[in-house]
């Protein structure tokens, strides 16, 4: 395979993402990304050092070209439960051929957390606690509209009110960063959309519902 002459840093990290994605950390060799990113093994070190250098620069690109795009289109809009929903099922229609990015990277990455650097570690934290944050904001304006905001088939209308999600806004959006990554694991292993949209429906009436309803 032929070697780029110039080094053009994001088309390295993508490829090198995608086979991080599809194979994990711990089962990606070096010799993979070599072929993958068309740099010799010299090159590889000036730029990245290792397999460990290069996977958080990897996860660095990830959380600021993918995941915080998708908190800003989706978990900073002016229809809180509907970005939330969105957020929770675009990652997994993906088409056959990519399934294993149904799991998002940080999913994935934090399942291999203890093969990990302590910066790519650090860095799973912090994407988690992105989500988390972007979700009880959400929450917040969703608390400041009332149920009247809320899509028609989403909840019966009388289960919603502004009292019941002003209060504990921080459970729930640690609810929700929970059923996110679980989805993303459970969407990696049976990737039926149908019962994963079904699943996030009745998860956001469970989470979202007054505890006495």
């Amino acid at each position: 395979m032929g070697r780029h002459s110039n080094f053009e840093k994001e088309t390295v990290l993508k490829n090198a993402l995608a086979l991080f994605w599809s194979r994990g950390f711990t089962a990606t060799s070096l010799r993979q990304l070599e072929e993958v990113t068309e740099l010799h093994p010299g090159s590889l070190y000036h730029h990245f050092k290792n397999k460990e250098g290069l996977y958080i620069s990897v996860l660095k690109y990830y959380l600021e070209h993918d995941m915080q795009i998708r908190i800003n289109r989706y978990l900073t809009g002016d229809s809180p439960l509907d970005g939330i929903r969105r957020f929770l099922t675009t990652r997994y229609r993906n088409h056959q051929e990519e399934h294993y990015r149904n799991c998002c990277f940080l999913a994935c990455s934090s399942v291999e957390l203890h093969q990990l650097p302590q910066e790519a570690r650090d860095l799973v934290n912090k994407g988690i606690t992105d989500i988390q944050s972007a979700f009880e904001k959400q929450l917040s304006q969703l608390a400041d509209k009332g149920y009247n905001s809320l899509p028609e088939d989403s909840f019966p209308e009388d289960s919603l009110s502004k009292g019941s999600l002003s209060k504990d806004t921080a459970e729930k959006a640690r609810q929700l960063t929970c059923l996110f990554l679980g989805l993303q694991l459970f969407a990696r292993i049976r990737p039926n959309q149908h019962q994963l949209d079904t699943m996030v429906k009745s998860s956001l009436q469970r989470i979202l519902m007054p505890d006495n309803h």
